[in-house]
């Protein structure tokens, strides 16, 4: 991805912002309040408009330079959206009934679904360490994929995550994603998560999405899917015009509420 530019059109506070971002590599929430003499409130709309533009990338208490390749480890994106993607597990949870064979992917917002399942007699095939430990008390048969382990997120990836999975099909799978914009759609920031996102989508009668706000507008580094490939989408509010217009014409279910 190009290095960000001072682009003049830009309110001149914000301007400023992105140019002591292309300094620093990063910028914090207190310290842009204190230089700038304006309210905690002001520079977090900045930071949101600013990220909309693909100028920055949000982060617990700042902002950092967007970087198409490389995603925070999920400690810090956990922290992250935590209301918002509670809010998505339980709507998503609705979904998931009695007896029922499900695929739950690495990331922190299938975390909160799993946090949040309450079916009983669940089959839950997962390549996350994290999701199999918050299954572990629930009753649920609990599968997790053989694959090598990837220190910041407890994933296992691999071929042999890959393998695994094409030989194995599920009622649903609910699988996170980086980020999507109307011009590339779904996009993610590991060959891995879009290799095993790719494969789900043919093995599960339904094939879900589960997001928060902040991931429309941004764009990764891998195209995963195109904006209709999925059957749902499940996010805290509900998505851009353009883009729900576009899952409105390749018929994409989406639930907000």
């Amino acid at each position: 991805m190009e290095s960000i530019s001072f682009d003049m059109s830009l309110p001149h506070r914000q301007a400023e912002i992105v140019s002591k971002l292309k300094q620093e590599g990063r910028v914090t929430v207190t310290d842009l309040v204190e230089e700038l003499q304006v309210s905690d409130e002001t520079v977090r709309r900045d930071l949101k408009e600013l990220e909309a533009l693909g100028l920055v990338r949000r982060i617990h208490g700042g902002a950092i330079t967007p970087k198409s390749d490389q995603e925070e480890p999920l400690l810090a994106r956990e922290r992250f959206n935590m209301r918002e993607k509670a809010r998505i597990g339980q709507l998503a949870s609705r979904m998931v009934s009695d007896g029922m064979s499900v695929f739950l992917d690495t990331g922190t917002t299938t975390l909160a679904l799993a946090r949040r399942l309450t079916a009983q007699n669940l089959r839950v095939t997962t390549n996350s360490l994290d999701i199999a430990l918050a299954l572990r008390d629930k009753g649920a048969q609990v599968e997790v994929t053989p694959g090598t382990l990837r220190a910041n997120d407890n994933a296992l990836i691999g071929i042999e995550t890959l393998e695994y999975t094409r030989r194995h099909y599920y009622d649903v799978a609910f699988m996170g994603i980086a980020a999507c914009t109307l011009a590339q759609g779904w996009t993610d920031y590991a060959q891995e998560e879009s290799a095993l996102r790719r494969i789900l989508l043919g093995q599960a009668r339904q094939s879900v999405l589960v997001v928060d706000h902040s991931k429309f507008g941004r764009q990764a580094y891998v195209r995963t899917f195109s904006l209709s490939d999925v059957n749902c989408v499940i996010c805290d509010k509900r998505p851009p015009r353009a883009l729900q217009e576009a899952f409105d014409a390749g018929n994409v279910r989406v639930v907000f509420e």
